[in-house]
């Protein structure tokens, strides 16, 4: 569908274009966000149990959407996301399995069992019904994810003003506030009906997604165990070349510039770092590597980086 405005026509999203990429959206992020959660959770002291239970809280709430969204994605998801390992991965229950032993909080291993046995949408119509179900999980979504973008905010201003202490980076604090509001920017717009992986969204995405590669590569270095120098280097070595990635898909948003040369250079770089959390994850499962990174943590940021190769085309393992 059309709209014309005085400069800009926009396309509206179809039926099942919309119910596809909101389940995608929602598949990814939800159980990021339940993640990003569980991380604030183990990082807090005794001191600050309440804001501990606080986490735990936005946990289960967004497992129970998570729950919601994956029991409506079957036969209505894309074949990308089933293939690129964004909503999980090879290692994700396993990390679940020792990220709890080591924790004491439980995971939903049946939750994430049935996700690995979604089946991608068929040639067949989709409903009104489930239309209608989809936009109140996004809304849904989004009211959620509104309530833990304050509770981060709050938890980074006591963090940064020396009133509260925390075993999570401040930056990483950030970090994942960004993507929170990352995930409702593209909410809103789904709802409105507004095509979210468009190429003319490209070079937003980029943007945004190489700070948070180069974000991931300095937080390995910095959890990393300082015995393993070579990791570290390595680690280091990807934290500069996301930074130069992440400047220079500014400087063609600010100056108009053609961006095919900086999505292969990116293409190829995540691709590379990807390979690099892969090993990793796997490293921390086999008890190879020294470090203070939870396993969950490994998966959460390979997942990533499979997300932001589908964003860029290259949707496959």
């Amino acid at each position: 569908m059309l709209i014309y405005t005085a400069k800009v026509v926009i396309f509206l999203l179809s039926q099942r274009e919309f119910i596809t990429m909101s389940l995608d959206l929602n598949l990814f992020f939800l159980r990021i966000m339940k993640e990003h959660s569980f991380f604030l959770e183990v990082g807090f002291t005794p001191k600050d149990k309440n804001m501990a239970e606080r986490a735990g809280a936005f946990r289960q709430k967004f497992e129970q959407l998570l729950t919601e969204a994956v029991s409506l994605a079957n036969g209505n998801v894309s074949p990308e996301l089933l293939s690129s390992n964004q909503a999980t991965t090879q290692y994700t229950l396993e990390a679940e399995r020792l990220t709890g032993f080591y924790t004491g909080v439980p995971f939903n291993f049946n939750l994430t069992r049935r996700e690995k046995e979604l089946q991608p949408a068929g040639a067949g119509g989709q409903s009104s019904r489930l239309e209608d179900a989809v936009e109140s999980l996004d809304r849904k979504a989004y009211q959620l994810t509104g309530e833990l973008v304050a509770f981060k905010e709050q938890l980074l201003e006591s963090v940064r003003s020396c009133r509260m202490f925390t075993l999570n980076y401040p930056l990483l604090i950030e970090h994942i506030l960004r993507e929170a509001r990352h995930f409702m920017n593209m909410l809103v717009r789904l709802v409105r009906r507004e095509n979210i992986g468009g190429s003319g969204e490209l070079l937003s995405q980029e943007r945004f997604w190489n700070r948070q590669m180069a974000e991931h590569a300095k937080f390995i270095a910095g959890l990393l165990d300082p015995s393993e120098e070579a990791l570290i280097e390595t680690a280091r070595m990807f934290g500069r070349e996301f930074d130069e990635l992440t400047a220079a898909s500014e400087r063609a948003s600010r100056q108009a510039q053609s961006i095919a040369g900086i999505t292969e250079d990116s293409i190829r770089g995540t691709e590379r770092l990807r390979d690099f959390k892969a090993a990793g994850t796997q490293g921390l499962l086999e008890c190879r590597i020294q470090s203070i990174i939870i396993p969950l943590l490994g998966d959460h940021v390979l997942r990533e980086a499979n997300h932001y190769l589908c964003i860029m085309g290259v949707c496959r393992n």
